[in-house]
């Protein structure tokens, strides 16, 4: 059999109040809540994704640390990396040599990074191969490039067609002397999803370290895939102690870092925003029972003075109070958990709609919306809402059960 508390706190609920304000203050107090639970519980599964997205996708593509030469390139290279990719923690290195050019294709010009690679061992320290929508990336001739598909959208080029690329020559003093211009065929078109696409090619690196008359046998710099991506910072000096050249020192965090940071602030005032919006709708709840304490006195009174306990009047109003709390946290969970799941989706679907993506690509480094819920965010965003709605109860209870009886029966 129900206990008297519950069977009061329902009664009271189903009985509909001689006032509609409370009514509206009532039912607003639920919405809100349930309004704040899902929001946050979609904001924290989009945080999540964009989390995902960056250590999945784009430290999938990019060097986790480098060793770049300062000012000599670096030579007799193969047994250098073999000695630095023998470090604790790293899995894997490769040599690259990178600089500036330009892209001409008919009367279209796009200026790009130009990154020279040994396609076997890049493959090691990335996954850039994965990503290629059109033709192959198994390896890389004299005359091939493989471009980004946001340079290739930008020039309206196609694999197999031929772009002139424009390199820079350098003096001795480091000023510019004047470039070299020659003719690529695109190998293959890669598609990131993000900056990367619109920022990058790819040539062999024997190819060009010939077009940018550097010596035989000579690279920029190490690029390397390691175990733990958050170790970075530390395994970048121990491979900088290692090294036997005068090298810069550069990991992802350096370059990459400030994304990472934005989420976790991003999901911080997150948490604090909610939390406040749900704060401010349960003190709608506190409204809503004092105002319900107020139009009950009479019956307070009667069941007191009857001898019913003053604590079951408290639990009566704390029951009464947390039942619009726990049907807000329930319909904001189950709406934000739909939400989480269809937000990819959705978003999609407007993206088509309005023609055009709403992350620009060639500004952050994804152009989708990623979610992954996580059932511990669901269950801590439900049980805060239900512990700050249990608590909003807890003065007009304890107000309830202080009327007065011969006060109020008094006036009657």
């Amino acid at each position: 059999m129900a206990s008297l508390a519950w069977q009061l706190a329902r009664r009271y609920r189903n009985t509909k109040h001689s006032s509609g304000f409370i009514r509206f203050i009532s039912a607003s107090s639920t919405l809100g809540i349930a309004l704040g639970v899902a929001i946050l519980i979609l904001a924290l599964s989009v945080m999540n994704g964009f989390e995902q997205a960056l250590k999945q996708r784009l430290l999938s593509v990019i060097p986790h640390v480098e060793l770049e030469a300062v000012q000599q390139q670096i030579a007799n290279w193969q047994p250098k990396l073999t000695r630095l990719t023998a470090v604790a923690g790293v899995k894997a290195g490769a040599p690259y040599i990178k600089t500036n050019g330009m892209l001409r294709f008919n009367s279209k010009v796009k200026a790009a990074q130009v990154r020279g690679i040994v396609v076997g061992s890049e493959r090691g320290i990335s996954d850039f191969a994965n990503y290629v929508v059109a033709g192959q990336l198994e390896q890389l001739s004299d005359n091939q490039v493989a471009l980004g598909k946001g340079i290739a959208d930008a020039l309206g080029i196609s694999v197999g067609q031929q772009l002139q690329l424009l390199l820079p020559k350098m003096s001795a003093n480091g000023s510019l002397a004047s470039h070299s211009t020659v003719s690529l065929t695109v190998s293959a078109i890669v598609a990131v999803g993000g900056q990367l696409d619109y920022s990058q090619i790819w040539l062999d690196l024997a190819a060009l370290r010939t077009l940018l008359a550097l010596p035989a046998d000579t690279v920029q710099g190490f690029a390397f895939s390691i175990d733990d991506i958050f170790a970075a910072p530390q395994l970048a000096r121990e491979l900088g102690r290692a090294s036997t050249d005068y090298v810069y020192i550069l990991d992802w965090f350096r370059t990459q870092g400030h994304v990472y940071q934005d989420i976790q602030m991003v999901r911080t005032i997150l948490y604090l925003v909610l939390a406040l919006v749900i704060a401010v709708a349960c003190f709608n709840i506190i409204a809503t029972l004092v105002m319900a304490v107020r139009e009950k006195e009479g019956d307070i009174a009667i069941l007191l003075t009857m001898g019913v306990p003053a604590s079951t009047i408290v639990l009566a109003f704390m029951w009464l109070g947390w039942l619009n709390g726990l049907i807000g946290a329930v319909f904001g969970a189950l709406g934000g958990t739909l939400l989480a799941w269809y937000i990819e989706p959705l978003f999609a679907a407007v993206t088509k709609l309005l023609g055009h993506s709403l992350l620009d690509p060639s500004i952050y480094f994804i152009n989708f919306v990623p979610s992954l819920l996580q059932w511990q965010d669901v269950l801590m965003t439900f049980s805060v809402a239900l512990l700050m709605s249990l608590l909003a109860t807890l003065y007009p209870a304890w107000r309830a059960s202080k009327v007065e009886p011969a006060a109020v029966l008094g006036q009657r």
